[in-house]
Parts: C-alpha cells; structure tokens; sequence
C-alpha cells in the first residue's frame, strides 16, 4: 500500500501531479523537501508502520515501497541508509525482500527495483533527466516515452543504469533432500518459515485470496495454523468451479469466509476500470486480473489491509500444462527460470495492480528466497511425476495431509478458468468487432485477436503516450 515518484530536476508541484495519480495506493500524500535538483515523494502505508516509507533527515532522503524481511533492527528507510554507507551501492545486495526506491543525498540519487520484480517501478526521461513511478498512469502525463524500469537494476546519477542482481544470482543452496519424502518435507517447512516471517512483521490479521486451486490452498493450509485466525476471500461466476472449491478448503481449514458472485455485466461494468489499474492489454492477463479485481474489492469492502497471495507456484513447480511436453529436465528447468524470471510483466503484475488498486498490501511467500533456492534444487521429475504426467506433484506431496484430498489432486486451471471468466469476454469480442477491424487493426498495430482489440482500445484511450505498449507484456 505505496507507490513513489522520483523526478530529476522535477518541480513540486509536478511531483504532487505524479503522487496524484497513486492515491489509491497508500492513505497518506508526502512530497519531500529535498530541494536542489531532486524531487521525490511517496503515497504512503501504514501496513508495516508509519516509518517504513519515506526518512527525510540533514543531506538524505529515502522513499521506499515494498517489504524487507532482513531489516527488522530500524526502519527500512534508515536501514538502507546505513547499509548504503557502509558497503557503498553494492549494499543493494544484502536486501530480502520486494522493493522499489530512491535515495537522494548530496553527492548522488540511487533509484532501484528489487531482482524478481516484485514491486513495480517506470521510468522515462523528461528534457533530458530520468523520472521514475510505481505505474505507468504516473508518469504518461509528462513524458512522450515510458519504459519498464528493469528488475535487478539500479539508476545512479553518476554511474546511470547498472545490473545488480538476477533471479539466478539468487539461486544459490542446494538441496538437502535426498528422496521426495526429504523434498517435500523441506518444501512444506521451507513455504511455513517465509508465511511466518511475513506475518510477524504485519499488524493486520492473515488474510488469504483463496481460489481453490492448490497454491492458494497451501497458502490458507499455512497461514491458517500459524495464525488460528484467517479470513478467506473468493470470487467467480454463475457456472465457476473454483467457489465450490474454496469453500471445501475454508471448512477444512476454519477460516472466517466470504465469497461474492459476479456476472457478464459486471466484467463489462469493471473493465475499463480493470485496464487502467492493470496496464495492460494482454488477453489472459486481463482475463485473470478481471476476478483478482473483483475479490480485491470484496477484501477491501470488509476492510482488510494485507493479503496473501498463491502466485508464483506454477513457474517453480512446473504447473503449467504445457510444461508436460517438453522433452528433457534440463528444459522444464529452463522454462521455469523463464517464466518466473518474466513474472513482474505478468502474473506479479496482476497481483500488484488489483490489490493495489483498493490499498491492499500483498504478499507472495512462494517467492521467498528459501523457498525459491528449494524449488530449483528440486529434480523436474519430482515436479512433473510418474506415467500420469502429475503436474506440482511435489507440493502436492508436500501438503497432501494438510488439505482435502479434492484439492490436493485437482487437475490445474487457469484463474480465469476456474473463477468462470475466461470465455465470456472472448465471445462478446468476437460478437461485437468485424473481422475487418481487426485486419485493419492487425496490419496497424499487430493486435492478434478481437478480444485483444477490445482491450487495447481501451488501453490506448488511457494511455496514449508513445511506447506505452512497448511495457505490455504479450504472452
């Protein structure tokens, strides 16, 4: 629940435009007096305490967006400072957790974005000096260009871009298991000390976005016996599987439930809303951010702050159906790396955006360091396993007594799939625009489809600056 705003040489009340823009992800406005050739400012969250945004203190100033898990001795904004002073930029190096920030003091401005991508973060430049938001929204207004400001890098005023870190770079224990018991025994233990430090550094009760599936599944499992207090949230169709579902897990666990029921009108009435939250014009990744919209309002109408989330579990554990087809481990593990490596354009995205879009902080343990070391230590013949092609078989082996059986072995669907969403914009596309649209549009602009159309017209009203599409992620 925060974004920043960063702009060199940026007047205040351009800085103040910017922050306007991000409302929605904090409670509380601050600008910075930072003065000289810096402007900076955040939205602010008082999820991890009132001092976890933004330091402003003689020659030094920090806004900060995100979650650190190894800075738990001073605010995070004061600790990167004292880190920053003693290992130099480099310091960037020995921080856990999901970030984006800047820091600005008297002989150089730091601006950096955590490896995986998890907190989102914009660039451009505006007469020749970088500026740099948490959307795309926040910086359209006063730019001609926009791009992606990379994960794993950091922009010095003296230095200019420079990589820092890589999901690989991240990747560094091997496993201790020497069969799959060992393996899913690590996995289920490993999944609980990153839900567990997460929740001693949150002063919100646990709340999960639960769908039924299995990762959102383990999550509740988790969460729900470190806790003894969860709320679980779910949204879907008339003809949805994934209500059903959560429900079952809900019982299982205990948990204080809620679930809302939406139809066709109501995905018609939310997606211009859903487009400009999400930034993005990609069809599965608007199709599964139109319900993760949905219940983030459910979440945030019953007044809750902070959510985990089940993303991530299908890169590591090869969850995918696709991933069945391919021909050795070596590229299952590749694939993997892929996947999660491009999650910031797609599925982290999504996440960020929709929760985001109501000031719900979020969280995915999934992608906890520990547990991301275990998953690629893991042998891809325990992810997708036996004769029947199992796929996540490991996680599943790993919460089998934990959960209901239905659950633990249901076959896989798409959010959309399984939240009953995921054909009903595509005929109403294919219903409403020609064919000769979309070849005028294909020949124009590449869209590849109607209901990518339908997206992007959408898109392109709300953000016509030029490149804007060049940040879509087109899966």
């Amino acid at each position: 629940m925060s974004g920043i705003a960063v702009f060199y040489r940026g007047e205040r009340e351009m800085i103040e435009d910017s922050l306007s823009f991000l409302a929605h992800r904090g409670s509380e406005t601050r600008v910075l007096a930072a003065g000289g050739e810096v402007g900076m400012g955040a939205v602010m969250s008082n999820a991890y305490g009132d001092d976890m945004n933004v330091f402003e203190g003689p020659g030094e100033y920090v806004v900060f967006d995100g979650f650190l898990r190894n800075c738990s001795d001073a605010p995070w904004p004061e600790k990167i400072l004292s880190l920053r002073r003693k290992y130099g930029n480099r310091f960037i190096d020995r921080l856990d957790g999901s970030f984006a920030f800047a820091i600005h003091t008297a002989g150089e401005t730091l601006i950096a974005r955590d490896p995986l991508g998890l907190k989102p973060l914009y660039y451009c430049f505006i007469n020749g000096s970088i500026a740099c938001a948490s959307e795309l929204k926040a910086l359209t207004p006063f730019c001609s260009e926009v791009k992606v400001f990379p994960p794993g890098y950091y922009f010095s005023s003296i230095e200019g871009f420079k990589k820092y870190s890589s999901l690989e770079d991240l990747l560094t224990d091997e496993s201790d298991a020497r069969n799959e018991e060992e393996a899913a025994e690590l996995l289920r233990s490993s999944l609980e000390e990153a839900v567990e430090k997460r929740l001693s550094a949150v002063k919100y009760d646990a709340v999960v976005f639960l769908s039924g599936g299995l990762d959102s599944s383990c999550i509740a499992a988790v969460a729900s016996s470190l806790s003894g207090s969860l709320r679980t949230f779910t949204v879907g169709s008339g003809d949805a599987e994934d209500p059903e579902f959560a429900r079952e897990v809900s019982e299982y666990l205990g948990t204080d439930h809620r679930e809302h029921t939406y139809d066709f009108d109501e995905m018609l009435e939310v997606l211009p809303e859903v487009i400009y939250h999400l930034e993005s014009f990609d069809p599965p990744l608007v199709r599964s951010a139109i319900p993760n919209y949905l219940v983030s309002k459910l979440a945030a109408d019953e007044g809750s702050s902070f959510v985990f989330m089940g993303e991530g579990a299908d890169e590591l554990f090869a969850g995918y159906e696709y991933m069945k087809d391919l021909p050795t481990s070596e590229s299952i593990n590749k694939e993997s790396i892929r996947i999660t490596r491009n999650g910031y354009r797609s599925g982290f995205q999504r996440n960020d955006r929709m929760s985001l879009a109501f000031g719900i902080e979020f969280d995915v343990p999934f992608m906890d360091p520990s547990v991301l070391n275990l998953a690629f230590s893991i042998p891809a013949e325990w992810k997708i396993h036996g004769p029947e092609k199992t796929e996540k078989w490991i996680l599943r082996k790993a919460f089998e007594n934990e959960l209901p059986e239905s659950v633990v072995w249901r076959k896989k669907s798409k959010f959309s799939v399984g939240a009953g969403s995921s054909h009903l914009m595509k005929e109403y596309a294919e219903e409403t625009i020609s064919d000769s649209e979309l070849e005028n549009e294909r020949r124009n602009s590449g869209i590849r489809s109607k209901e990518e159309l339908l997206y992007y017209r959408i898109f392109d009203d709300l953000f016509p600056c030029e490149g804007a599409i060049e940040t879509v992620y087109r899966s």
